[in-house]
């Protein structure tokens, strides 16, 4: 009942009120309009400042503004063509709501950062199996978690996201022409020392019985053998030493000790050898060797801050090696540069002794990566929010994560998964198996590495 109605009960029954042609009636419906007016102005003000019942998509944004949340973060719910008005609204209402939990349970661990990416995906974090927590984590040391989010539109479907810690980035030495006792520095930002992976690439036929050690620390390796012009001898502890993907790990010698004429005295009293050489490999292939696995080869590693390192080959000696597997004497002097070296200070230009470059990983401090599920193709499934959805991620990213780490948001590479994984036919090139659902093992240790050239999605280094 309206207030003019309510107002012409009040008067006795033989005033006649309800009737329209009297004046009465008119002067208390002129009268009531605005009232009624105000009141309906009211009760949609009232319903605005409420959360739960606003009916209008900006009225849900300037609420939101308490938790600096602006219309950027709604961009995909508004834009989104599978949901109509008040499904649109639902949506928003849900997502201010659990954005609100979020910063009521604590910012800063992976729990927020997973479920804010799972909000702003459109998703829901949910147990991969009954009885399973939300997170699972894939490691001993709790540096890789995993979480099930669940779309719920277009069309129910499952996917993971990921979060690492303990990130690493590779650092290197370029490879550079280097002579006999060449030496150079390297610097090991990490507070532990870092192990080491060489690459020594052959020059003409000098590159005999390579050697690189590390007179700080007295570690060491040499090659019994001769890598070939153009090939390249790679050493690392996990993979051994391969000559062109060839293992050659019988002529390889790890030693730590003193070198002659780099160990001062009273430090380095003996030498301690691992390997053995049977054999040496010459000028000629290596694809009969076989050798067997090695677990852990050790290999020189990378000591903490700045380090010098040399490298040298075999120098042939009267009646002291074999004749086959030295070089002659390299000169020591300056080599001559046009316009540059007075002509009787040098000598001229002559071949390196090979092309030598190292490679070790380095922790990333104060930074973790997270992976999103793959982009959806332009065909298929894609929930509301895919259209840019790493961008989207990056950009709301910060108020999620602690101040000062560094977050990196990439896309999952699809991995197999017992279950709902797809055996492909062997002629495929597309679709179930290949694009989606592919036949790869999920590694964890690659998807910690960030590339030295990441192109990435990242927001900044600092808060």
């Amino acid at each position: 009942m309206g207030k003019r109605d309510r107002v012409l009960s009040c008067f006795p029954s033989f005033v006649r009120a309800g009737d329209t042609t009297k004046l009465l009636h008119d002067v208390v419906t002129r009268i009531a309009r605005p009232l009624e007016d105000v009141d309906t102005h009211l009760f949609r003000i009232q319903r605005a400042h409420r959360l739960l019942v606003a009916e209008d998509v900006a009225d849900i944004v300037k609420l939101a503004g308490a938790l600096n949340l602006t219309a950027f973060h709604f961009e995909d719910l508004v834009a989104g063509r599978s949901l109509d008005y008040d499904a649109r609204l639902q949506a928003m209402r849900e997502r201010v709501k659990r954005v609100a939990t979020v910063h009521l349970t604590g910012l800063g661990t992976p729990w927020a950062v997973m479920e804010a990416a799972a909000i702003f995906l459109g998703a829901t974090i949910v147990p991969e199996r009954d009885g399973e927590p939300l997170i699972t984590h894939l490691d001993e040391k709790h540096l890789s978690h995993k979480a099930v989010v669940e779309f719920a539109t277009p069309a129910p479907r499952r996917e993971r996201i990921y979060l690492h810690e303990g990130l690493y980035q590779r650092r290197r030495v370029e490879p550079q022409d280097r002579w006999q006792l060449n030496s150079w520095v390297a610097t090991n930002s990490d507070p532990e020392p870092a192990p080491v992976r060489f690459a020594i690439r052959g020059v003409s036929d000098h590159t005999v019985r390579p050697s690189i050690f590390c007179p700080g620390t007295g570690e060491g390796f040499w090659f019994n053998g001769v890598v070939p012009e153009g090939r390249t001898l790679v050493i690392d502890r996990n993979s051994g030493a391969r000559l062109d993907d060839q293992p050659v790990d019988d002529w390889l010698i790890t030693f730590q000790g003193g070198v002659f004429d780099f160990a001062r005295t009273g430090t380095a009293p003996f030498v301690r050898e691992h390997g053995h050489a049977t054999g040496a490999p010459l000028l000629g292939d290596v694809d009969g060797v076989e050798s067997a696995i090695r677990a852990d080869v050790p290999v020189p590693a990378m000591p903490v801050g700045r380090s010098e390192w040399v490298y040298k080959v075999a120098v042939g000696l009267y009646d002291g090696s074999d004749f086959d597997l030295a070089v002659f004497d390299p000169p020591t002097e300056p080599v001559g540069i046009f316009d540059d070296h007075a002509y009787d200070g040098c000598v001229f230009d002559y071949p390196s002794a090979g092309v030598v470059a190292m490679g070790w990983n380095e922790s990333m401090p104060c930074s973790f990566k997270l992976l999103l599920p793959p982009q959806p193709d332009a065909a298929g499934d894609a929930p509301s929010s895919a259209p840019n959805y790493v961008n989207r991620i990056s950009a709301v990213l910060p108020r999620f994560r602690a101040a000062g780490i560094r977050a990196i948001v990439d896309t999952a590479k699809d991995a197999w998964i017992l279950g709902e994984s797809v055996v492909r036919d062997a002629a495929t090139t597309d679709g179930d198996g290949v694009t989606r659902h592919a036949t790869r093992l999920h590694d964890e240790s690659v998807d910690r590495f960030v590339p030295l050239d990441s192109t990435v999605a990242a927001t900044g280094a600092s808060a």
